[in-house]
């Protein structure tokens, strides 16, 4: 099950960048990024894509953090990264001295082989991945749930083997983008738990041009991010 580790989140402002004489943009230089794989596959690379148009002096460097413990955080923390993607929730359980927002909210759902007449018979899928204390408390409330017994290092490993019929997983809906085929995705019903995904950064980084452009970019990218699937049933 994932383990529990959230941040509380302090806005940060993203005004105009500055520009140069005559409106040159002056916003440039390496931008370090930490993120876990669901993010950096997927939410990253469309507001990546904006923010180099924009601003074509940035260059970004994506390193991809497992979000377990410290995760992405950790990066910011211990100077790695100017900003990270991470877990997000209502309390503190890391290092002070972060500073970010929410950009999307995303369900969980039970994910199984597509056809298969009973799959809360089948072995558990899971991996080690942050959550929020009340997912924890979900997971552990939930008596149908097995032990898992089969463990993968990352939700793409959990999704291939899902597909081929090893299990059935429960897993948040920004992992579920591109899921191969043979699988269905089924809700979780109106107690579900959910993952809320944000930006951290120091309130140093917060002041840096590039930092806050990154931020826009992601921040415009939140609307199109909710996860639809036509495989997915209630």
């Amino acid at each position: 099950m994932p383990s529990s580790r959230a941040v509380r989140p302090t806005a940060v402002p993203t005004p105009p960048a500055a520009a140069g004489p005559g409106g040159a943009d002056t916003v440039g230089g390496p931008l370090r990024i930490a993120a876990f794989r669901s993010a950096a596959l997927h939410l990253l690379p469309p507001a990546l894509e904006r923010l180099t148009a924009r601003h074509p002096g940035i260059e970004p460097v994506v390193r991809m953090v497992r979000e377990v413990g410290r995760g992405t955080a950790g990066g910011v923390l211990d100077g790695r990264a100017e900003l990270a993607v991470a877990t997000i929730g209502t309390t503190s359980a890391v290092e002070p001295g972060l500073v970010g927002g929410v950009l999307l909210e995303e369900e969980y759902a039970l994910v199984h082989p597509a056809g298969h007449p009973a799959p809360r018979t089948l072995p558990l899928v899971d991996w080690a991945e942050n959550c929020t204390s009340y997912t924890c408390d979900w997971w552990a409330a939930q008596a149908l749930i097995p032990r898992a017994t089969v463990e993968a290092e990352d939700d793409g490993a959990v999704l291939s083997m899902v597909s081929r019929g090893l299990g059935m997983a429960i897993m948040p809906g920004l992992s579920l983008y591109g899921a191969p085929d043979g699988i269905e995705i089924t809700a979780l019903g109106a107690d579900r738990p959910t993952r809320s995904i944000g930006y951290l950064t120091t309130p140093e980084q917060a002041r840096s041009l590039a930092v806050r452009a990154l931020i826009r970019e992601l921040r415009a990218e939140r609307g199109g991010a909710a996860v639809s699937d036509s495989r997915k049933s209630d």
